[in-house]
């Protein structure tokens, strides 16, 4: 501990130092405009986290690979909407708590026209409006004005280097959502609580863009008697989703993440927009905690060699970027229905019985969950400390390199 506390108060000496770095480099002649941008923003969230001492454990992977079925798996509960396509539009942290409750935080009026006045750069000009002044989506004239101009828009400017434009998705989500969250949102910040019988009610919020693009932040409490307090859980979205706020929003909390579980279907192994994220991972420092599961779905496989197979395959394509990643096959689905057996639904529990026959697959599975949950487990606790230092010091590391190739050049 005392080991601990000393590592602890150098690293944030270390960053301090390094933030009066750009205070300094702000003062030469010429540089008061640089922006330093992503290295300061990393900086602030060091020593927050630093003293926080909460251990954040990110769930990623691509769309439909089964990250939210993972999460529930854990639980041990349906908590998380899950299902075909993109069913998470926001990252829902998840925290160990008495009495099950949803705490969606919703952003006040002044916010929401805020960013949406940021994203009308989309367009050239005003043109499109017949009143001068700010925009507020609360009067029916501006909504109707902006929607009539977005539908106006050529291909070029809803698509911006392959991608969906971001200010258009955002723009749009505000207008499409408003009608159900007018008399929610407020000229503050309202909390709404979701407890046990209308728990699910959250659903409704995370898993649609033009709900979720109202939140600032969504946090479940379940209780789970082995996740201690000091632990959280977040389910982030697809990082291949088309929706490009998507994609931010997984930075920002990866920026406080001390462990990360990387999720990939059994169905399609790693992919390219697998290796383009986890190459970006990699670039901010903290690519060494990470595990790794393979989602499988018995019913892809003929045989449970094919399966067994698949982690050597994920491992030579990882070797680039993670020499000797720590890799797991199971089912997460699996899992799950056999933690709810008493209430799935008949088709569900059909399904259940048919894979229960799968004796090889289901020996294999179970005997990797077990590994996984050995793993996990260890790094939560007998490694606690190092992860709440080690992607830190990664992170300066990150820094204090890129400082150094700006000075040379």
């Amino acid at each position: 501990m005392d080991l601990y506390n000393q590592i602890k108060d150098g690293l944030l000496e270390t960053n301090h130092k390094i933030g009066q770095l750009f205070r300094q480099a702000r003062a030469i002649p010429g540089m008061a405009d640089h922006n330093f941008g992503d290295w300061e923003k990393t900086c602030e969230s060091i020593r927050a986290q630093i003293v926080e001492e909460i251990v954040r454990v990110a769930v990623v992977g691509s769309v439909k690979s089964g990250k939210s079925t993972f999460v529930n798996a854990l639980f041990k509960g349906d908590h998380l909407k899950r299902g075909a396509g993109v069913v998470t539009s926001i990252v829902t942290r998840i925290r160990n708590g008495g009495q099950l409750k949803a705490k969606l935080f919703f952003k006040s009026w002044d916010e929401v026209n805020a960013e949406m006045e940021q994203a009308l750069v989309l367009f050239p000009s005003s043109a499109w409006r017949t009143e001068e002044g700010s925009f507020d989506i609360r009067r029916q004239k501006d909504r109707q004005e902006l929607l009539k101009a977005l539908e106006n828009l050529n291909a070029d400017q809803l698509i911006t280097g392959g991608t969906l434009n971001v200010n258009s998705v955002l723009l749009k989500s505000y207008l499409l959502g408003y009608e159900t969250v007018k008399d929610i949102v407020s000229t503050d910040t309202q909390i709404r609580e979701y407890t046990e019988a209308n728990f699910g009610e959250q659903r409704r919020f995370v898993g649609d863009d033009n709900l979720a693009v109202y939140l600032k932040d969504v946090e479940l409490n379940i209780d789970h008697n082995r996740l201690g307090r000091d632990i959280e859980i977040a389910d982030c979205q697809g990082s291949d989703s088309p929706n490009p706020r998507h994609l931010a929003m997984i930075q920002d909390y990866l920026l406080l993440t001390h462990l990360i579980i990387y999720v990939i279907s059994s169905r399609t192994g790693l992919r390219q927009a697998d290796i383009k994220f986890l190459s970006m991972i990699n670039k901010m420092g903290i690519m060494d905690n990470n595990l790794f599961v393979i989602n499988s779905d018995f019913s892809e496989h003929d045989t449970l060699d094919n399966l067994q197979a698949l982690p050597g395959r994920v491992k030579d394509e990882l070797a680039a970027l993670k020499p000797d990643p720590e890799i797991y096959t199971f089912s997460a689905l699996f899992n799950l229905f056999a933690a709810l057996s008493p209430e799935l639904p008949e088709k569900d529990r059909l399904r259940l019985a048919q894979w229960q026959k799968e004796t090889a697959f289901l020996a294999f599975s179970e005997s990797q969950t077990a590994q996984f949950k050995k793993a996990f487990t260890h790094k939560l606790t007998s490694e606690r400390y190092a992860l709440l230092l080690k992607n830190q010091l990664e992170r300066l590391a990150v820094i204090a390199n890129g400082l150094d190739h700006w000075i040379r050049v």
